[in-house]
C-alpha cells in the first residue's frame, strides 16, 4: 500500500519544477547550505525501489546501514539511497558528497506539499532563518533567533532566548478580518518557573503588529500575569471578540503554576487559538467564539461580546505582521516555536495536528 501511495505521488509532482533548499550536516561538524534541482530521490526498501518527490521529504538521517527518510506528515521510511552521493549547488561551487560523510539533511522550500491543502493560509516550519514562504505570498524576518531541535527530534524549531531576538512574519492577509480561523503550533517555554513579567507576557507566543496602523493588543496569544482585561495564565484575545483566559489575573505567577502543561512545563506542547464569530458547533464548546487549546484539550474559552464590530477595518489593505517577541512582550523570557499553521476555518479538536506529532 505504501509503495502505491508514494509512486502515485510522483505522478502528481512530476511536472513541478521546485528548487529545494538543503542544509547538510556533516559528521565532522561542518554545515553546508545549497539548492537541489532534482525532483525526487530513489529509496531502496525491503519492499522494493521507490521514487519519492522531494516535496514530501522533510529530512534524511544517515547511519552506517542506510538512511531514514522523514516525511512532512511524520511518516518515516527506512532503506538505502540508490545513488552513492548527494549533489547540490552552494554559493561557492557545485558539491557532491558521499553519503558516508553526511550525518543528516534538512529540506526547506518544498512549497508544493502545502499548495493544495484546503484552507491552509500559512505554514512555517521554523527550520531556517531564511525559510522560503513565497508559496503563501508571505515573508519571514528573523533576528538573533537560533535553530534548535523541534518536537519531532529534527532541527525544525526556532528559539528566541535573548532580548533582541525577534521574528516577524509578513502576512498577505489580516487574521483580524477573518470571521473564523485557527492558528496552531508547537511551543516551548524553556524557563517555566520564571515569574511572569509585568511589562507584557511570559512572553506571549505572538501578537499582530503593523508599521502603518495602530495595533497594540488587537490579537495576542500567550502567558501573562494580567492581560489587562481581568485574565491571566494562558490568555488569548482577538479584537471584537470576548477575551479568553485560563485563570484570573494575578492568580498564577508562572507557566508551571498554571498546571496546563502537566509534568513537563519546560517541554514541547501543542497550542491552538481557534475563533468563530458565530460560535463553534462542536460538542466541547458549543456557542463559544474563542477557544484556547493545549494538547488537543480546551483549557479556556469565551462567549460573544455584544455590540462590538468583530472586524478591525483599519487593517484592510494594510501590511500585518505576526510577531514573536514583539514590542509588547517581556522579551527576557525565552520562547521556542515550531510548525506554525494558520487556517481559514475553525478547526475541530480532532482536526488539529498534535496527535500526528505524537505517533
Amino acid at each position: 500500500m505504501m509503495t502505491i501511495l508514494l509512486m502515485g505521488a510522483v505522478c502528481c509532482f512530476a511536472q513541478t519544477d521546485i528548487a529545494v533548499k538543503a542544509k547538510v550536516n556533516l559528521l565532522d561538524g561542518s554545515q553546508l547550505f545549497g539548492t537541489l534541482n532534482a525532483p525526487s530521490l530513489v529509496v531502496v526498501t525491503s519492499f522494493g525501489r521507490t521514487e519519492i518527490p522531494l516535496a514530501q521529504i522533510s529530512a534524511l538521517d544517515f547511519a552506517k546501514d542506510g538512511v531514514k527518510v522523514r516525511f512532512h506528515n511524520k511518516d518515516v521510511l527506512s532503506g538505502t539511497l540508490e545513488d552513492t552521493a548527494f549533489a547540490f549547488k552552494t554559493v561557492f561551487n557545485d558539491v557532491r558528497l558521499d553519503y558516508s560523510q553526511i550525518k543528516s539533511v534538512q529540506f526547506s522550500g518544498t512549497g508544493a506539499r502545502d499548495m493544495n491543502t484546503e484552507g491552509l493560509l500559512l505554514h512555517v516550519q521554523f527550520d531556517s532563518d531564511t525559510e522560503d514562504l513565497s508559496r503563501f505570498d508571505a515573508r519571514m524576518d528573523a533576528r538573533n533567533a537560533r535553530i534548535v531541535e523541534g518536537p519531532d527530534g529534527n532541527e525544525n524549531a526556532m528559539l528566541l532566548d535573548s532580548e533582541d531576538a525577534t521574528v516577524a512574519i509578513h502576512l498577505p492577509f489580516s487574521p483580524l478580518l477573518m470571521p473564523e480561523g485557527t492558528i496552531e503550533f508547537w511551543g516551548k517555554m524553556p524557563q517555566p518557573d520564571q515569574p511572569f513579567g509585568h511589562a507584557g507576557g511570559q512572553p506571549w507566543f505572538f501578537n499582530l503588529e503593523g508599521p502603518d496602523i495602530t495595533l497594540r493588543y488587537a490579537f495576542k496569544f500567550g502567558f501573562a500575569i494580567n492581560d489587562g482585561l481581568g485574565g491571566g495564565g494562558l490568555i488569548g484575545h482577538k479584537h471584537g471578540l470576548a477575551p479568553a483566559a485560563t485563570h484570573r489575573f494575578g492568580e498564577k505567577q508562572t507557566v508551571a503554576e498554571t498546571g496546563l502543561l502537566g509534568n513537563t512545563p519546560d517541554g514541547w506542547h501543542h497550542y491552538a487559538f481557534i475563533w468563530k464569530q458565530d460560535g463553534v458547533t462542536f460538542p466541547e464548546a458549543t456557542g463559544k467564539t474563542v477557544l484556547l487549546v493545549v494538547n488537543g484539550k480546551v483549557v479556556g474559552s469565551a462567549g460573544p461580546r455584544l455590540g462590538v464590530d468583530f472586524i478591525a477595518r483599519e487593517t484592510e489593505g494594510k501590511k500585518v505582521h505576526l510577531v514573536i517577541h514583539d514590542s509588547n512582550s517581556d522579551c527576557t523570557r525565552p520562547v521556542a516555536m515550531s510548525d506554525l499553521k494558520i487556517w481559514d476555518c475553525a478547526k475541530t479538536l480532532d482536526q488539529l495536528g498534535w496527535e500526528e506529532m505524537r505517533k
